[in-house]
C-alpha cells in the first residue's frame, strides 16, 4: 500500500495512505541502513505478521529541502511582513533563487499590509514584475486573505519566512483551525521568536498538504555555483545567451544583454543589484572552499 509521510514521531512515521486513512508505521530494518525517511516521502507500506504497518520502500524524491529536511515539495510560499519585522528584499530574492535551484515553484506573500499599504503594494509589484505570484495580506483587516488559496498549487506546499511574519497564523486561517503555534516579535531585537521546530504535513484538502517551516533556513548556498545564478533569476532568462561573451557573468563585461535590459528598464535595478550581491556572496564562498 502506498502513502506519504506526514510526520516522524521518534521513529514512528505517521503516513497518509492511498485509502485516505492514516497509519503509524515503522521502518523495516534493511531500509534503515539504505536511507533516511523524510516527511514528504512517498513510501510503500505493508503489514507484518503482528499487524504492525511497516515502510518497506521509499520512492525516488523529486526535491529535497533542508532544516528541517522535507521531500517532494511542489511549491514554496515565501512569507514576509512589510513591517515588524521589516521586509528584506535581498533575503527574499535569495530564497527565490534557491527555490528555483531546487526545482520548486516559489510564490510570495507580503503580510501585515495594514502597517504600510503603499510600501507593501510597491514590494508586491516588484515581484510580480519579476514574474512571480505575489499578494499582500493582513490578518488584522482580512485584506487579501481571500486570495491566499489562489496561490496554493501542488500536493505538498511549504510555508517559509522569518519568524514573526505571520506564517503560522496564515496557515491557521487557511485550515480554519489553530493547528500551528504562532509567534511574536521581540521588542528588543525586532525579530520574531521561532515557534516551529519540526516538520509536519497537515491535510488541507483531498489534494493538498501544508507545512510550516522554521524561518528562511531550509535551503543553503553550498552547491550553487556563481555561473548558474543568472538563470535562476527568472526575469534575466529572455536575455541570457545574447551577450558578446558566452561566459558573461553580467557584472562588468562589455556588450552585456542583461545590463542593457537593466538600463532600458526591462529588468528592475534592485533585482540586478541583488543578483550582483548574491554573486559576490557565492564567489566569496567558493574562494573559502
Amino acid at each position: 500500500m502506498n502513502g506519504i509521510v506526514l510526520k516522524n514521531q521518534n521513529g514512528y512515521f505517521n503516513v497518509l495512505l492511498d485509502n485516505n486513512e492514516t497509519a503509524s508505521c515503522r521502518s523495516r530494518g534493511k531500509l534503515k541502513k539504505k536511507t533516511d525517511i523524510l516527511v514528504g516521502d512517498y513510501v510503500d507500506c505493508e503489514l507484518d505478521d503482528s499487524g504492525q504497518m511497516l515502510i518497506k520502500d521509499v520512492y525516488p524524491r523529486l526535491t529535497v529541502l533542508h532544516r528541517p529536511p522535507i521531500a517532494n515539495v511542489d511549491e514554496l510560499i515565501l512569507v514576509s511582513a512589510i513591517k515588524s519585522p521589516d521586509v528584506d528584499q535581498y533575503l527574499l530574492d535569495k530564497m527565490i533563487v534557491l527555490s528555483e535551484y531546487a526545482g520548486i515553484n516559489p510564490a510570495i506573500i507580503i503580510n501585515k499590509y495594514d502597517l504600510d499599504p503603499s510600501h507593501a503594494l510597491s514590494v508586491r509589484d516588484y515581484y510580480v514584475n519579476a514574474g512571480y505570484d505575489c499578494i499582500c495580506t493582513s490578518l488584522e483587516t482580512k485584506y487579501g486573505l481571500e486570495n491566499v488559496q489562489m496561490l496554493l498549487k501542488g500536493k505538498i506546499i511549504a510555508f517559509s519566512g522569518p519568524s514573526g511574519v505571520g506564517k503560522s497564523s496564515l496557515l491557521n486561517y487557511i485550515l480554519g483551525s489553530s493547528h500551528f503555534i504562532s509567534g511574536e516579535v521581540s521588542s528588543h531585537s525586532g525579530r520574531g521568536k521561532t515557534t516551529t521546530r519540526h516538520a509536519e504535513l497537515v491535510r488541507y484538502s483531498d489534494h493538498s498538504l501544508l507545512m510550516d517551516t522554521p524561518g528562511y533556513t531550509l535551503l543553503n548556498l553550498n552547491h550553487l555555483m556563481p555561473e548558474e545564478t543568472a538563470y535562476l533569476f527568472k526575469d534575466f532568462r529572455p536575455y541570457l545567451g545574447k551577450c558578446r561573451f558566452n561566459d558573461c557573468m553580467h557584472d562588468k563585461e562589455p556588450d552585456c544583454a542583461v545590463r542593457d535590459a537593466v538600463q532600458n528598464g526591462d529588468i528592475q535595478l534592485e533585482r540586478y543589484n541583488n543578483y550582483i550581491k548574491l554573486l559576490s556572496e557565492l564567489n566569496s564562498e567558493k574562494n573559502r572552499r
